[in-house]
């Protein structure tokens, strides 16, 4: 084994560029159409351009000189200096190169035993690098398969149905700056058989839907129905969320219950200029609604019980049209009822039951208790038709022509298409309406399966959202991010899967309870199943996906007990980690990424890292460096929350020397303030969110820890990773403490009223005694315009309307806090990102001060359980690159100087 003394660091164990990368990842999760992830869904994906530039750093070495690190630093930057995109050849090529000199004896492999989505793989290929995959779920090996071994191949191939129909030698958009070369024959041919497969259900399917001559389907809405429990009323009232249909400028569109002869009538109103629905019935939170007769409350409790007693119903409510290129919202017809109740059950259909777990399946609790119920009939039926029709195709290619590998890419590309398919074709599909036109929303916005009181079913025969057509297309687009490279992917353990020739070990694991991938990925697995069992036998061998040996800690598949998931999680990922060792190349790391949905500190987020953290120590690994990527935009920050994903945490680790030695708590504790505050400077220098700072600190934190085989406490006993996370935790809140007593004096008294007062008022009296001690006197920090006093009663200024001519250089007194909520107030309330950067380009000094105070006040006010302070300030640092970047270009830098 290498000695930590002796051995070589790579450029990841030293430096990273992490501003760019994290910018690039913020572009690449913006993006949503065009992308790889387009290919199909699978659940947190990493970003591409993070993969490209962790990869890169952690297989070069750290030159040690300042001068190459530079020159390799920059070429990490343009390696993702593109965002969403593909980064330019040359660059590609000088990596590439680097590589190669890097590895005179050969590449080594990249190896992902949770390969997801397949990005970490599809990026190791970009950079010439050969890969194997692993997963345990037949979906992410799917996914990662097509794209890293079925796709590539066949690079380069020609068509085989060209000579066929014209039709295959249309041209498709599959991107702006990066055409598919070498897939252009595959294309051709996915698209010809793709409209074979619609011809054949456009037939199969006849009789299915009803729909006016002049009309071209879009999707029915449909609601639910339930009965009120009034006796004096009685009627099958509607269960909705909302009434609107269209919230296009001058299109207005909506539906008007009017209640006649003892029924609920729907009355679709549309192109209105101006007005608004009524009311719907959902009442607060939870499943309850009112009648619409009669306004009697139906309460979560009446919704179950007739939901578990078969009596929930569902009614089309409105039809999405086009007529003459004119979208048009209408009633439906009786003859459109009628089509839509009679179409022919599918009766192959398996018999899987959703699992009891309510904060992903709230369906089970209203006796919606399978896959089967996640479909109306007829949707089942079109899913079906598309599935078995693709399920023949490989035969096709094969009689056309084509060889094995040539029908395994059409007909796993059509494959995953139905897919798609399915997720728009469920009811878990909405209409989304927010200020705009309609549009169809698939399953999965979110990694859950929730009760949807309406939703809306997508014709899968036009061409508008949510059709085979728009399906295909988009699906086509994202073979632009496919490489024609070298890989092989297995359904397999973590805990046994292998290299046969150690490589570069890189994954980004489930994490902990957060995403139950087994029992999400049944809605897929029945599809694919049903259409590429002959074409992927080794991967659909059972009728559900399978959830033996998924390493999650989720209660349900452990007797219901949390203590027994995590003792499997913290021993399944102990075997696992020791399991990898044996993949890893002496001289090359691992990188584990870590990505928390659970964005606070406390118990149960302590838990969480411990868990894998433990596996790790257990394992024998060290870790030697951490990142925090973070790719979240501002808008999704104040729309989501602070419980919204934003960092994912790069942990690199190496085999623990044999050498390593035994410290005390002491020394622990004294190592951990002398190398904490430093990484956090950094951390904060590269605009780590004040959300995941106390995550992001573990890094540095657990660096220290791992090092040493073990740290005793005043018995000798070994401290724990719990006990090391909350020394980590209070060792991170002194570094920020330190940091308040390095501001200006008039902000420390701000911090310390607001902590105790928030925005509230309090007496003069209380006021001065915070002052006093710093040195102030009250009137002096309401003349810095920090504070008001009115009526011996005193509050902080900050919250609610300022004056956006505040500039620092024209105040006698300028101040930290000042500075940080003029910026909030102008970054989310007036103007945005420019006219914020306006003031950042005039803070001068006062910038790193301002930076500072804005974690610390996050910290207080996450402590403090004050959410919308929260979502300010991480609004605030999530921006601050870009503000900063924005503060040096002229529309910031002059407006002023004249």
């Amino acid at each position: 084994m290498t000695d930590t003394a002796t051995r070589k660091k790579k450029l990841i164990e030293v430096a990273l560029p992490l501003e760019e990368v994290s910018r690039a990842a913020r572009a690449d999760k913006a993006v949503k159409t065009g992308t790889l992830r387009n290919l199909h869904k699978w659940f947190a994906p990493m970003p591409l351009p993070a993969w490209r530039a962790l990869l890169f750093a952690a297989l070069v070495d750290d030159p040690e000189d300042d001068n190459r690190r530079v020159y390799l630093l920059d070429l990490v930057k343009r390696l993702v200096a593109n965002g969403a995109g593909l980064p330019d050849a040359e660059t590609l090529a000088e990596a590439k190169s680097i590589l190669d000199e890097q590895f005179p004896a050969g590449l080594p492999t990249v190896f992902d035993p949770f390969c997801g989505g397949g990005s970490t793989l599809v990026e190791a290929q970009r950079l010439g690098l050969p890969t194997f995959g692993s997963d345990l779920n037949p979906i992410p090996a799917l996914i990662t398969r097509t794209i890293t071994q079925t796709l590539p191949a066949v690079h380069g191939q020609q068509s085989i149905t060209e000579s066929l129909t014209p039709f295959a030698t249309d041209t498709l958009p599959v991107g702006d700056s990066h055409p598919t070369d070498g897939y252009e024959g595959l294309i051709k041919d996915v698209r010809y058989y793709a409209s074979l497969i619609k011809d054949e259900a456009e037939q199969l399917l006849q009789g299915a839907f009803a729909a006016p001559p002049a009309e071209d389907p879009v999707a029915w809405l449909w609601v639910r129905t339930a009965t009120c429990v009034n006796p004096a009323c009685g009627i099958e009232t509607v269960l909705t969320t909302s009434w609107w249909l269209s919230k296009k400028q001058g299109q207005l569109a909506w539906i008007e219950p009017l209640v006649r002869d003892g029924r609920v009538h729907l009355q679709v109103v549309s192109n209105q200029r101006s007005g608004s629905p009524s009311a719907p019935p959902k009442v607060g939170r939870g499943a309850t609604f009112s009648c619409i007769a009669c306004s009697a409350i139906l309460n979560e409790d009446e919704i179950i019980k007739q939901g578990r007693e078969g009596k929930l119903g569902t009614r089309m409510a409105a039809v999405i049209a086009e007529t003459q290129g004119q979208r048009i919202y209408r009633e439906p017809t009786d003859g459109e009822h009628a089509v839509a109740s009679k179409v022919p059950a599918v009766d192959d259909f398996p018999d899987l039951s959703l699992p009891d777990i309510p904060r992903w399946f709230s369906g089970p609790r209203f006796g919606f208790t399978t896959q089967r119920d996640q479909y109306t009939p007829r949707q089942l039926h079109v899913l079906a038709t598309f599935a078995d029709l693709v399920s023949r195709m490989h035969s096709r290619v094969l009689q056309d022509g084509g060889t094995s590998e040539w029908a395994d890419a059409v007909t796993t590309l059509l494959g995953l298409a139905v897919g798609k398919l399915a997720q728009y074709g469920s009811t878990q599909t909405f209409l989304f309406t927010r200020n705009g036109p309609s549009a169809a929303k698939a399953a999965f916005g979110r990694a859950d399966m929730p009760m949807m009181w309406d939703f809306v079913e997508t014709y899968a025969l036009g061409d508008s959202i949510g059709s085979w057509d728009a399906i295909v297309k988009n699906l086509i687009r994202s073979l632009s991010f496919v490489v024609a490279g070298t890989g092989q992917v297995v359904r397999s353990d973590a805990r046994i899967s292998r290299l046969p020739t150690p490589g570069l070990v890189a994954t980004d694991p489930p994490y902990f309870d957060a995403i139950g991938y087994a029992d999400m990925s049944d809605f897929f697995y029945v599809w694919h199943r049903r259409a590429l069992r002959e074409t992927h036998p080794d991967l659909y061998q059972t009728m559900g996906a399978p959830k033996s040996g998924e390493l999650t800690a989720i209660p349900l598949h452990h007797g219901n007990s949390m203590d027994e998931a995590r003792e499997y999680f913290i021993g399944g990922f102990t075997s696992t980690f020791q399991n990898l060792r044996h993949s890893m190349a002496p001289g090359l790391p691992m990188l584990v990424v870590y990505a928390s949905k659970e964005q606070k500190s406390g118990a149960g987020e302590e838990a969480r890292w411990s868990s894998i953290l433990t596996a790790m120590l257990a394992a024998d690994l060290e870790i030697t460096g951490t990142w925090p990527v973070h790719g979240t935009t501002v808008n999704r920050m104040i729309s989501a929350g602070t419980n919204a994903v934003a960092s994912y945490i790069v942990m690199v680790c190496r085999p623990r020397s044999q050498d390593a030695e035994a410290i005390s708590v002491t020394d622990f504790n004294r190592a951990l303030r002398r190398e904490l505050g430093p990484a956090i400077r950094n951390l904060q220098a590269s605009s780590i969110l004040p959300v995941d700072l106390y995550q992001a600190a573990l890094g540095p934190g657990m660096q220290v820890f791992s090092r040493h085989r073990a740290v005793l406490d005043q018995t000798g006993a070994p401290l724990g990773v719990d006990h090391a996370l909350r020394l980590i935790n209070a060792a991170l809140a002194e570094v920020l403490d330190e940091q308040e007593g390095e501001l200006d004096t008039t902000s420390r008294f701000a911090v310390r009223w607001w902590a105790t007062h928030g925005w509230h008022h309090a007496t003069f009296d209380d006021a001065d005694k915070v002052a006093r001690p710093l040195g102030l006197g009250v009137d002096s920090v309401v003349r810095a315009q920090v504070a008001t006093s009115h009526a011996n009663r005193v509050a902080l200024l900050g919250s609610g309307s300022l004056d956006r001519n505040w500039f620092p250089d024209s105040d006698s007194v300028p101040t930290a806090w000042e500075a940080v909520h003029h910026l909030t107030d102008r970054l989310i309330d007036g103007g945005g990102e420019l006219e914020a950067s306006k003031l950042m380009a005039r803070l001068g000094s006062l910038q790193d001060p301002t930076m500072a105070l804005t974690y610390r006040l996050h910290d207080i006010a996450a402590k403090k359980g004050r959410t919308a302070d929260q979502e300010r300030y991480n609004a605030l640092i999530n921006s601050w690159a870009e503000l900063v970047r924005l503060s040096g270009d002229s529309a910031a830098t002059m407006e002023g100087l004249f």
